[in-house]
């Protein structure tokens, strides 16, 4: 057999296999973004910077003050009703409220859509949302910057932000990162 025919030969076997399995690779890629988007590994190792001073007026109209938690782990999720991600990651936290409460664990919501509390009220109330919305796409951008949503900050007890993530995060990835930041100290009562 010539060098020709041999290298035709592998070329066509070569290309044979990439016509057919040119999928998995694809795949693979896909699913480790995938991997990474859902289930992120939670770094609490480093203290991003100090919770900011947020208050506010909640959807329900009584009054928000961050440092009112101090001595409570505090997840703030930046949210919009509008946002598909947002809408898959909002039962998980609604269930995680729940589980996490008595261990001295808030969520807060703050919601950006343009319609304010019109656009919100009705998403809550059917999803049973239950803890504090508030409806302000300012404070948002002020306290909890950026461009995309959802967005979820992890707060220590002793008020500061120890991670953020942008993008849908589930339930059992934030679960194991509650359960650390409640183990650890906090100081109930101090400013922050």
């Amino acid at each position: 057999m010539s060098d020709d025919v041999a290298s035709t030969s592998s070329w066509r076997t070569a290309w044979t296999v990439v016509k057919r399995y040119w999928h998995w690779p694809l795949l693979l890629v896909a699913g480790l973004y995938a991997y990474q988007q859902y289930l992120p590994s939670i770094d609490l190792s480093t203290v991003k910077r100090p919770a900011p001073p947020v208050v506010a007026q909640t959807m329900e109209g009584e009054r928000f003050r961050l440092q009112d938690y101090r001595g409570e782990v505090v997840v703030v999720n930046v949210w919009a009703t509008w946002c598909p991600p947002c809408r898959v990651e909002m039962p998980g936290f609604v269930d995680l409220q729940r589980e996490w409460e008595d261990a001295g664990v808030q969520f807060v919501g703050i919601a950006v859509d343009r319609n304010g509390a019109e656009a919100v009220r009705p998403f809550v109330e059917k999803k049973g949302v239950n803890f504090p919305q508030i409806v302000d796409p300012g404070l948002a951008a002020r306290h909890f910057p950026g461009e995309v949503v959802p967005r979820t900050y992890l707060i220590d007890r002793q008020g500061r932000v120890r991670y953020r993530h942008t993008g849908v995060l589930l339930k059992w990835a934030l679960d194991d990162a509650l359960r650390k930041l409640a183990d650890e100290p906090g100081t109930k009562g101090a400013t922050l």
